[in-house]
């Protein structure tokens, strides 16, 4: 995304999130509980090629957390920084290691993040082990990310 306009960057941003929202939201029944299974997860990766989505990944977390049944601050105000601060993680990593090994580093690692939130939110929400929520929260993320990785940031 470097050397496009703001206006460009903007809009792939908007596209980007707007796309998240609606692939998380068309099957709703999995994309909330300890087994979630959010489609639009796989396009996170898309922050190791265009840094500007990642605020993108935080507005569409509102949006789709809103109709989630353990809706509050957890999921309004935590969730959103953690898909912020994970893309921002990812992004580095990436960039720091600078391979393809790296992306995929970097994507696993931004998995292990999201499904870290998601685990506070069901242990504090929904009273589940944290240890469980995290494990089966973090098998569909990383499936998602590296399926994200693959098809998008080695493509695109």
């Amino acid at each position: 995304m470097i050397g496009q306009s703001p206006a460009r960057r903007v809009a792939i941003a908007g596209v980007v999130g707007a796309l998240y929202v609606v692939l998380s939201i068309i099957i709703t029944p999995l994309s909330y509980g300890p087994v979630q299974f959010r489609i639009g997860e796989a396009l996170k990766p898309l922050v190791i090629k265009y840094p500007a989505v990642i605020p993108a990944f935080g507005i569409g977390t509102v949006i789709i957390n809103i109709f989630s049944p353990f809706a509050g601050p957890l999921e309004l105000i935590f969730m959103p920084l953690v898909d912020v601060t994970g893309g921002a993680v990812c992004y580095l990593v990436a960039r720091g290691i600078g391979t393809t090994f790296g992306t995929y580093l970097a994507s696993l690692v931004y998995a292990l993040w999201t499904a870290a939130g998601v685990g506070v939110v069901l242990t504090v929400s929904a009273g589940l082990p944290y240890l469980a929520s995290f494990a089966s929260v973090a098998v569909s993320e990383v499936i998602l990310l590296l399926l994200g990785n693959a098809l998008l940031v080695r493509r695109v």
